[in-house]
């Protein structure tokens, strides 16, 4: 197996030329070179292609490239090139690098041909494409510095889709040069000139379409990929990624010495000060004092403001000792929150606006009450009002009973209603590596199947056995889940004569309880299925870095080092300290929030986690 050792140390000579006699006649020229043309990663090596030059030629009218990375795990690639199924819907900078990248998974030798037929009906930026590739191993060349097969691949539109309306290609013609470093098992470059045209509408309505040309050049390069199971190296990397990140925040704080989000200043400033205070920052810190006044003097205007607000003071009352417990992986009961007067009187009110500002008579939380959508309900803020309540709790704030166990019933309706069977691993332990070679793991699967079933945005997700589609996709599941968990948590914390309220008895409440990880067992089979590191799953790349703290939450929360055979941690840590931009950031304020969310393992474990390994075999 290659993996991200044997890219950085390099090996000697690649390939060795045949003698130039034979049977003691010249040669007339010279044998032609081979090559083993076929990925060969790890599935815990790291790889980022950043992008190394882009330009644009034509019209200024004409689309200019604005393209970002392309990063991937090596179980997200087979062999062939082609990225698995589970990795779409792809964005146009994947659809582009997927063309350049794929091979014909076998060695190969100078001059070899070989096709590949494309459909691309689910990408990102641009829209449905049919494309046909050609394929030239060239020639043995060096690129980088390191002896690299250099593939050419051309690819042409199939068929014009002329009977659709715009936007539509009318023209894609598309060279690539890869160049694939056999030893290493993977690509080091791609150069890409792409010579297109797209009809598109007419900015004025009543105009004809009209065309745009997209003459682009471009070229990615592998950066050091990451070896995620040198978990000591990330860590040090993961310190240094912390304290950069947590100088860019407090860089991102207005003159007014807020961190606004859209409308959400209350709520941007409170994930500010949540990822600030998890990080390590001092309670006492002049500026930690100042923004928690501003915070309190700020207007509450979504659910979202007021959960996360919740989780802030919480972050104020944890001890060093306990959120430098997250970070190295241990055990750490948490200590008790003994909140000063006037921060438990705030944590009361904006408790009692929680509950006040349900969108009843919906059992859910819309962004803010609202009579005349009275229907709408959104499981982000949803999951938001739950982890706020279940905090609350924790910090000494009364809640009233009637809130958890209609709404985790409503929640698990929500839940796809099917999904393919699957067997849950239960035990993996990964092998030891000994000089590059991948060690044997050990993986123990469920004696049971079940269905892996995940959740939507606002809307009951949906599943197609016929073609596997769902609507289910990474960050809702995250929330569905979140939500499931936190209502157990609720519950199990009351005490008996609320738990008695609530559930009429301890029958119906145990029932319930057996229900709702019957629920969390689907769900948690859905992101072993699907998981990723490097994309929202089944969502591209929208809401990244959401996912990425959607994703720490659950298995913070489940206290899951494995989620199936993936270290979720590592995995992820790899993807953003390579992410991170060289101002210390990860862009805005709020994905550096959830981006140092992540890193700190930033989720207060709960005293008793929640099983959602479904009832045991």
């Amino acid at each position: 197996m290659g993996s991200a050792r044997t890219i950085i140390l390099r090996l000697t000579a690649l390939l060795l030329a045949l003698p130039l006699f034979v049977n003691n006649q010249p040669a007339t020229a010279l044998a032609r070179e081979k090559a083993e043309l076929a990925w060969n990663l790890d599935a815990t090596t790291y790889l980022h292609y950043a992008v190394e030059t882009q330009a644009a030629a034509g019209e200024d009218t004409d689309p200019k490239p604005n393209l970002q990375h392309v990063h991937l795990m090596g179980y997200e690639i087979g062999p062939d090139g082609a990225l698995v199924e589970l990795s779409r819907p792809w964005v146009l900078e994947e659809m582009l690098f997927q063309m350049g990248a794929a091979l014909p998974g076998a060695a190969a030798r100078e001059e070899d041909t070989w096709t590949r037929e494309w459909n691309f009906d689910r990408v990102y930026g641009t829209q449905q494409l049919q494309v046909s590739s050609s394929y030239l191993f060239k020639e043995l060349a060096s690129y980088s510095g390191h002896p690299c097969a250099h593939i050419v691949g051309t690819h042409k539109l199939k068929a014009e889709r002329a009977a659709d309306n715009p936007p539509r290609w009318t023209k894609f013609e598309l060279t690539t040069d890869a160049y694939f470093d056999a030893e290493a098992g993977c690509l080091l470059g791609l150069k890409l000139a792409l010579r297109g045209s797209k009809l598109e509408p007419a900015p004025e309505a009543d105009k004809e379409p009209v065309s745009r040309n997209y003459l682009w050049d471009i070229e990615w390069k592998l950066k050091p990929p990451v070896d995620t199971t040198e978990t000591d190296q990330i860590k040090k990397k993961v310190d240094i990624a912390i304290a950069r990140g947590v100088e860019r925040l407090w860089a991102q704080r207005n003159k007014e010495g807020h961190w606004p989000y859209s409308q959400h200043v209350r709520g941007g400033t409170a994930l500010a000060l949540l990822a600030l205070l998890m990080c390590g920052e001092n309670p006492d810190d002049p500026r930690i004092i100042e923004s928690f006044t501003l915070l309190k003097d700020t207007e509450f205007v979504t659910t979202y403001d007021v959960a996360v607000s919740i989780m802030a003071y919480e972050a104020r009352y944890i001890s060093k000792a306990e959120r430098e417990a997250f970070l190295k992986g241990e055990k750490a009961a948490p200590g008790k929150r003994e909140l000063g007067k006037e921060d438990l009187a705030e944590v009361q009110r904006l408790t009692d606006w929680l509950i006040a500002n349900r969108n009843e008579p919906n059992v859910m939380w819309n962004y803010t009450r609202n009579p005349d959508e009275p229907t709408r309900y959104d499981f982000s803020v949803t999951q938001y009002a739950l982890l706020g309540l279940g905090t609350a709790m924790r910090c000494g704030a009364k809640i009233p009973t009637g809130y958890v166990r209609e709404l985790v019933q409503f929640v698990r309706t929500l839940q796809a209603p099917d999904g393919p069977e699957i067997k849950r691993v239960v035990d993996y332990k990964p092998g030891k590596k000994k000089r590059g070679k991948k060690g044997d793991d050990k993986v123990t699967l469920s004696t049971k199947s079940v269905k892996a079933r995940g959740w939507a945005y606002t809307y009951a997700a949906t599943w197609t056995r016929e073609t596997g589609a769902t609507s289910a996709y990474g960050s809702m599941t995250c929330a569905g889940i979140t939500t499931l968990i936190a209502g157990l948590d609720i519950a199990a914390n009351m005490n008996e004569a609320d738990r008695r309220t609530e559930f009429t008895n301890n029958s119906m409440y145990k029932n319930w309880e057996r229900d709702t990880q019957i629920a969390l067992d689907s769900g948690m089979a859905w992101m072993e299925l699907w998981f990723s590191v490097t994309r929202n799953p089944n969502n591209g790349r929208a809401w990244y870095y959401y996912y990425l703290y959607g994703l720490e939450r659950i298995c913070m929360l489940s206290d899951v080092r494995y989620l199936g055979v993936h270290d979720w941690y590592f995995q992820g840590a790899a993807a953003l300290i390579t992410l991170q931009g060289s101002d210390g950031g990860w862009g805005g304020a709020v994905d550096t929030a959830f981006a140092l969310l992540f890193l700190k393992r930033g989720t207060v474990v709960l005293n008793k986690p929640v099983y959602t390994g479904g009832p045991k075999d």
